[in-house]
């Protein structure tokens, strides 16, 4: 009896280990089944790259007042630029105040430095013959209107010398900050033709419809005046050229009125 009992271990053993083995071998099946069956994932979508969003506008140029420009830049008093009449820009603005203040102050060399070439000679005879120091010396008022003109602009001052009002127009070119100034024709009785607040409008209208109907004249040439230059310092009658409508050539210092014999070259006749 002991002995059969004791070979009976063996086989128990062996049925419990066959078991177990054959539980592994169906647990392995069952994975490697399931293995097989599904499909890979497949890899994710690559990340799209956003752009950044683009850098903010740089914000607008702030426009300085008219009478902060003034203070900073050292305008003199006489000088009246209204704030509603002044230019889109800093740089117009600066232009347009430094050049009437050079009238004020009897700065020759900023004026002419900042005139084209034929008013700046013009501005060279009034200071020989002493009339620029002595003309300039009377000022007691400038009351500016400016005017944008796409990149430039135009500008009227009626220059209150002597007790005498004398209006002047010039057409402004900007070069970076830098304006360069040509005076605009004029006609000894240019001042009742302006009405209103647009000065500048107004002479433009009246002189180029004057050029318009001269030129407009058949067969016939139509000699043009030397327009005069000098600021009002005298009565004394202007030589050498019609009052009237006739305009004359570009007003330099002194636009299109008043007394005296300096003038300038005049335009070429027209037809």
């Amino acid at each position: 009896m002991t002995n059969l009992q004791t070979n009976q271990h063996p086989l128990k053993s062996h049925t419990h280990n066959s078991f177990v083995g054959f539980a592994c071998i169906v647990v392995l099946a069952c994975v490697g089944l399931t293995s097989c069956g599904e499909e890979e994932a497949p890899p994710p979508p690559p990340v799209a790259r956003v752009a950044p969003p683009p850098p903010p506008p740089p914000p607008a140029p702030t426009i300085k007042s008219v009478a902060e420009l003034m203070a900073e830049y050292k305008i003199d008093e006489r000088v009246n630029l209204p704030e509603k009449m002044a230019p889109n820009t800093n740089e117009k603005r600066i232009a347009a105040l430094k050049f009437w203040n050079a009238f004020a102050k009897s700065d020759s060399d900023y004026a002419g430095q900042h005139m084209v070439k034929i008013d700046g000679a013009v501005l060279a005879g009034l200071i020989k013959s002493g009339t620029w120091a002595t003309t300039t010396a009377k000022i007691t008022a400038i009351e500016v209107q400016c005017k944008d003109d796409g990149e430039g602009f135009a500008t009227f001052g009626l220059v209150t010398s002597s007790g005498t009002e004398q209006p002047m127009l010039w057409d402004a070119t900007m070069s970076s900050d830098q304006a360069t100034f040509t005076a605009f024709p004029g006609t000894q009785d240019i001042m009742s033709h302006l009405s209103g607040e647009d000065s500048i409008g107004a002479w433009k209208t009246y002189i180029n419809g004057l050029f318009e109907k001269y030129s407009n004249l058949p067969d016939e040439e139509v000699e043009t005046p030397q327009a005069d230059l000098q600021l009002a310092e005298s009565d004394a009658p202007a030589s050498g050229g019609g009052g009237g409508e006739t305009p004359g050539g570009p007003a330099g210092p002194g636009g299109g009125g008043g007394g005296g014999a300096l003038r300038k070259a005049p335009h070429a006749p027209l037809k």
